[in-house]
């Protein structure tokens, strides 16, 4: 019975792992879109910055940027998951483990700096240290352990912004994203059309 019970467990941890494979391809271009659009806010930011223009302004920026990206992912993500037949657990831990990465993101980069917490300089190491984590658990969810790696490159750069914080940390964070989170979303959408395509051909 217990043996029984046993195999019982080891097939679904490995129907999970299965299907979270498929479903980090799926999603691959969160990562793409979310990389873009931070990436352009922040250079936009740097700019700014660079002129003088004032934070409030810059803050401004932010604030329609996220809100409007938001609204776009919301909606985008909502058809992706009307067009998915199969919901899988998987699928609702790493939806669940972004969706609280991305409200305590929102939670430092606007939250922290109103009350005055901290300087807004240090916006982009916090998050860069929420994002750490993000990608680890993620990768351990999916059995990616490039993507674990990831995390690590996060935390190094965060630790780097932290001890050395300047107008130039805007820019460094814009790299890292696309190091980081776009790329990386390029790869993961790039591989989930080549299984669909093999899985299209095998049913054909």
């Amino acid at each position: 019975m217990e043996s029984k019970q046993a195999e019982l467990e080891l097939s679904v941890i490995k129907t999970i792992m299965e299907d979270s494979r498929k479903i980090v391809c799926n999603n691959g271009w969160h990562y793409i879109f979310w990389g873009v659009v931070v990436s352009i806010a922040l250079i936009a930011n740097y700019v700014m910055a660079l002129m003088s223009i004032s934070q409030n302004s810059a803050g401004f920026m932010w604030f329609v940027t996220m809100i409007s990206a938001s609204v776009v992912s919301m909606i985008w993500g909502r058809r992706k998951e009307k067009q998915r037949t199969v919901k899988t657990f998987a699928g609702r831990l790493l939806g669940s483990l972004w969706f609280a990465g991305g409200i305590s993101m929102f939670m430092f980069g606007f939250v922290g700096t109103i009350s005055g917490a901290y300087d807004a300089i240090f916006i982009c190491p916090i998050i860069s240290t929420v994002l750490g984590v993000t990608y680890f658990a993620s990768g351990e969810i999916q059995q990616l352990k490039w993507q674990k790696a990831l995390s690590f490159g996060w935390w190094a750069g965060a630790i780097g912004l932290f001890f050395f914080p300047s107008v130039h940390t805007l820019l460094i964070f814009a790299i890292m994203l696309i190091l980081f989170q776009t790329i990386p979303g390029i790869i993961l959408n790039k591989r989930y059309k080549r299984e669909l395509g093999v899985s299209g051909a095998v049913q054909a």
